[in-house]
């Protein structure tokens, strides 16, 4: 299992706009926008165990998926309330391959069918707002874990879990302190009894409020825990679970967000303490995969440079690996399918058969053939949007069959104005300096603001592969 993405704090929407919008004004150049302003781009990668031939990419507009390995692509819009501006998506165990989503409004929502219709989680989770969701990945399992905590923030988030496939949920199983956060759950396949939660507490000093980074642990399905402060291990930073080891439950893998740094660190002892395994400067860590071989794969940036890498000794070294800029990995049968930026690198979907030294195009958000028949209806207004923004040519959205004959070769979309007031034209992904002048004091404003207050959600633009359920890897 492998989660990473950005998790850094959620940042000032209205200053990341003004910021970005003025450096793309002011350098001409500009973006297509999905419809709530956010630039087309992609999540994570699903593949369901027992389906080969089934690919799934989660985006910031919907679900892409191909049934035939790459051969036909179709299109499922979010939903209101349930997968509506959706920033998590997780799929769990056959035979029932229930899709997991968290959105800001609805929390978790499943889907039993592929996509086609989401309902809210039940139980003790519908009167909350869950934040995170981890289907167990041992054997014929249907347990599924979420964070969640009330929306009025008095209360501190809990870890909740569901054994009938994620429909239901029962009384918490781990509550964190009133000074304390919640940031993810995930449990051990081969130990599924091993439960690791990561969370960080608010601490007053002299100094003013810290954060001391937090492990809690349960080795009995969630009866008892045991708690361990590891300060000492990633400094006063916040930090998110990436993967716990497929076949050793106590080697749990973490990404540490350090002023200036992103860091990889494992830990050997069940979390009690943690080893930096790989560190670089003005980067973000996106991907992540553990592959059978026991190769180690990631992804990330350097501002807008992409970096890769790679690491065949359990983690102890890293080699640089050539790759496009990653947003997510998974592996599935001897395949790793990569998720890369569709404008920038000219393609979304990429596979590889020899562990990422050559990865072969798969798909672009242009290689959409139509919306789902099960969801037209429901889709057929959002598809006209996304093709007025140049996302794939308009023969998509005509009806569930339409779209082969004028899908396109792939090239940049169509012009499409731009909201304020310069050149539109097709989209940029590297804005110019002014643009990383502007990121780089969003990030200085977001590492402060996360110092001094409590963070409940993330950017979902920013949220990939790094921090989020997929198949197993």
């Amino acid at each position: 299992m492998s989660r990473l993405g950005s998790f850094a704090p959620r940042i000032v929407a209205g200053l990341v706009t003004g910021l970005v919008a003025a450096a793309v004004c002011v350098l001409s150049f500009t973006q297509v926008a999905h419809a709530n302003g956010a630039f087309p781009e992609s999540f994570q990668l699903l593949l369901p165990d027992d389906r080969p031939g089934e690919v799934i990419l989660a985006t910031n507009f919907g679900l892409i998926s191909s049934a035939d390995s790459g051969a036909t692509w179709t299109w499922t819009c979010e939903r209101v309330p349930e997968t509506d501006q959706g920033y998590l998506y997780a799929v769990g165990l056959p035979p029932a391959d229930r899709l997991f989503a968290i959105s800001p409004g609805a929390g978790l929502a499943l889907s039993s069918d592929d996509s086609c219709t989401w309902s809210r989680a039940g139980g003790s989770l519908t009167p909350i707002t869950a934040s995170d969701v981890f289907p167990d990945r041992s054997k014929d399992s249907t347990t599924v874990y979420a964070v969640a905590a009330p929306a009025s923030g008095a209360e501190p988030s809990s870890i909740y879990a569901s054994t009938d496939d994620g429909a239901t949920f029962g009384a918490p199983l781990f509550t964190a302190p009133k000074n304390g956060l919640v940031q993810g759950v995930e449990s051990a396949r081969s130990d599924p009894k091993t439960i690791y939660v990561a969370m960080y507490l608010n601490v007053v000093g002299d100094g003013g409020t810290m954060i001391r980074p937090q492990i809690a642990r349960s080795t009995d399905g969630g009866a008892t825990w045991m708690t361990f402060d590891v300060t000492a291990s990633l400094g006063m930073n916040f930090f998110y679970i990436v993967a716990v080891d497929p076949t050793d439950p106590l080697t749990l893998t973490a990404r540490v967000i350090e002023p200036g740094f992103n860091s990889l660190a494992i830990s050997h002892d069940g979390g009690q303490t943690f080893t930096k395994a790989l560190s670089f400067a003005n980067g973000t860590l996106t991907a992540y995969a553990r592959l059978p071989s026991g190769t180690i794969l990631v992804g990330g940036y350097v501002l807008a440079t992409a970096k890769g890498f790679r690491s065949t000794d359990g983690g102890k070294t890293f080699v640089d690996w050539p790759v496009p800029h990653i947003r997510a990995l998974a592996a599935r049968d001897g395949k790793l399918y990569v998720a890369a930026k569709n404008y920038s690198d000219g393609w979304a979907v990429g596979v590889s058969t020899d562990e990422g030294v050559t990865i072969q195009p798969l798909m672009k958000y242009d290689d959409v053939k139509s919306i789902r028949a099960c969801a037209f209806a429901v889709c057929a207004d959002n598809c006209d949007t996304q093709a007025g923004n140049g996302v794939w040519r308009p023969g998509v959205c005509s009806n569930p069959d339409a779209g082969a004959s004028d899908a396109g070769d792939g090239g940049a979309p169509p012009p499409a104005k731009s909201g304020c007031g310069c050149r539109a034209g097709a989209p940029s992904e590297n804005l110019g300096g002014l643009v990383v002048v502007a990121l780089g004091v969003v990030v200085a404003v977001e590492l402060a603001a996360a110092r001094a207050r409590t963070p409940r959600r993330r950017r979902r633009e920013d949220r990939a592969a790094l921090d989020t359920p997929g198949p197993p890897v």
